[in-house]
């Protein structure tokens, strides 16, 4: 009997929210999952996107570059930036604001903090890169692919290399394509940017 008081009750908040608050809580709850979930696989030392390998892009020079650069548009920022506007959005319009200034208040907030988490792992990634890296290390060191390799074209891995976890554009002789996952070995060298892998 309980149970059924529990859930009548859900239904009954349900049908008692307004339209734009029932879609801002339908985006809340999965941005919050995904965010959460993120947030368990950046402890764990994983992340998503491909602006934040703690390698960098790898210059001329064997250097890695001392500046990642502005990375804006990520999956990481889109989830918190949805996360950030349902919620706001929740609070603005149970607070009584009027729809339109709910949403642009929402919108506001969400995009200011989604750019100062990108600034924020913008510095948190120069920090990481301090110190120069040689690509000719990387030979003989073994990754994963961080975005798929297909046959004779191009990709990217990420590797340990010296001690170091880095990102580095590679590509294949392999007839088959390396999806993201795959297990592989750098062979060669190719310039100060680019690597040749094979799957191992």
């Amino acid at each position: 009997m309980a149970d059924n008081s529990f859930f009548q009750g859900i239904v009954d908040w349900w049908n008692n929210l307004d339209g734009i608050t029932k879609a801002y809580w339908v985006i809340a709850v999965p941005a919050t999952l995904i965010f959460l979930i993120q947030m368990m696989l950046l402890m764990f030392g994983f992340d998503v996107d491909d602006a934040d390998a703690d390698g960098g892009d790898v210059h001329d020079g064997g250097d890695v570059d001392g500046d990642a650069g502005f990375h804006l548009f990520t999956v990481r920022n889109l989830v918190i930036f949805l996360t950030v506007f349902s919620w706001s959005g929740i609070s603005f319009s149970e607070s009584g604001f009027a729809t339109g200034v709910t949403m642009l208040i929402s919108f506001v907030v969400a995009t200011v903090v989604m750019f100062f988490v990108a600034w924020m792992f913008k510095k948190i990634s120069t920090l990481g890169e301090a110190g120069n890296f040689k690509i000719q290390k990387a030979v003989g060191c073994t990754g994963t692919v961080y975005i798929p390799i297909p046959s004779k074209g191009r990709g990217k891995i990420q590797a340990k290399v010296d001690g170091r976890l880095v990102e580095l554009e590679a590509t294949t002789d392999s007839e088959e394509d390396l999806t993201t996952g795959a297990m592989v070995e750098v062979t060669e060298v190719i310039n100060n940017q680019i690597v040749k892998v094979k799957a191992v």
